[in-house]
């Protein structure tokens, strides 16, 4: 079969981090004898780039066609359809069956998810139901919908008033060979604790910073890039938390390394996650996880199994929960069992490549 890929986000040396999860999928689709090449809608001449084997074409929109056509895919899979996107524009002119893969703010109210605040809120409110309208008329020419998470069809059937006929929840997938527990697990009493995301308010790292407000005999380190690094700082200094910070991009292949230094993973979002990459690749690596009780994580966090979920926002919350873990070793190194044995189960990337490409072939003839 041969497979095209729309993304607007997409691994390069520039940011290794950007759209990985797609990257995942073409690698695996690859590997599985399937023809696939990844487009990308961008100014300038076009490039051809080579991403683990994944040939990838950057090119403004007539010339990506050219290309497009002369390889002629059996279907289409579009990533974040963005009605605004050039790659979601370019998708819509072209006759080849297209799956869409809807990941999350594409299909929002975005005000009402926390990604904004004070007269950002209210302005995106106007953006958005514009952005919904235009969605749902290019959904309605797609051959089938996927979604990462039973919430994000929900959230998007209500948003958009369309219930597509041919939908399916298949979450993110995680290569569980690559993202295992280490192989010699440390005796030591749990105290490491790691943040991965972005330095600004929406990803909510500070609420993590003030958890560790005067702790002691454990440790928090945010790793990331972001505005907000110094303020972060300043809190960490001026709340006397044990926090380091290091701003930086974290390539993917260096993930699983990070993910075994530490003993959980903390992802104390204000905006509302769709299901939670990293924390299933953490989980995959054996690491107990502390999330937000919203959006799409409860459908692959189990709380007091897995990990805890807390409510968004509540520093007091989060600190409870990393108190609980660390001062409970047995506890926290049985969740860590189960956190493996669950996303396996769940989220495998052999299990949901096979999905995804039995739906593909599907709708490619």
């Amino acid at each position: 079969m041969k497979i095209a890929v729309f993304t607007e986000y997409y691994p390069s040396s520039e940011n290794p981090g950007s759209g990985v999860y797609v990257h995942t999928r073409a690698a695996a689709y690859r590997a599985a004898g399937h023809e696939v090449r990844v487009y990308r809608v961008r100014p300038g001449p076009a490039t051809w780039a080579e991403h683990a084997g994944v040939s990838v074409l950057a090119a403004e929109a007539e010339p990506l066609r050219d290309e497009y056509q002369r390889f002629a895919p059996d279907v289409l899979a579009v990533h974040t359809p963005h009605p605004s996107a050039p790659h979601t524009q370019l998708a819509a002119a072209l006759t080849t069956p297209r799956v869409a893969w809807i990941h999350g703010y594409e299909a929002m109210l975005t005000a009402l998810c926390g990604y904004h605040q004070g007269l950002d809120r209210a302005l995106s409110l106007l953006h958005d139901a514009r952005k919904l309208w235009r969605l749902r008329r290019w959904l309605s020419g797609a051959a089938a919908v996927v979604y990462v998470s039973e919430w994000m069809r929900r959230t998007a059937e209500r948003n958009l008033s369309l219930r597509h006929p041919r939908s399916a929840v298949i979450p993110n997938p995680v290569d569980v060979d690559r993202f295992r527990p280490a192989d010699h697990p440390r005796a030591d009493p749990v105290s490491r604790a790691l943040v991965l995301r972005p330095l600004n308010w929406v990803h909510g790292v500070d609420v993590s910073v003030t958890a560790f407000a005067g702790l002691s005999g454990t440790e928090l380190r945010i790793v990331g890039l972001g505005p907000d690094a110094p303020d972060l700082r300043a809190l960490a200094t001026r709340l006397e938390a044990p926090v380091i910070i290091e701003e930086r991009a974290v390539p993917h292949a260096e993930m699983p390394a990070l993910l075994k230094a530490h003993d959980f993973l903390i992802s104390p979002e204000r905006k509302i996650p769709t299901q939670g990459v990293a924390m299933c690749e953490a989980m995959a690596c054996g690491l107990p996880v502390i999330a937000v009780r919203a959006g799409g994580i409860p459908e692959y966090l189990r709380d007091g199994v897995d990990g805890f979920l807390v409510r968004p926002g509540k520093p007091a919350d989060l600190r409870r929960a990393v108190l609980e873990l660390i001062s409970q070793p047995e506890r926290a190194r049985e969740m860590s069992r189960n956190a493996r044995e669950y996303v396996t189960m769940r989220c495998s990337a052999s299990l949901i490549i096979s999905k995804e490409l039995e739906l593909l072939a599907t709708v490619g003839t």
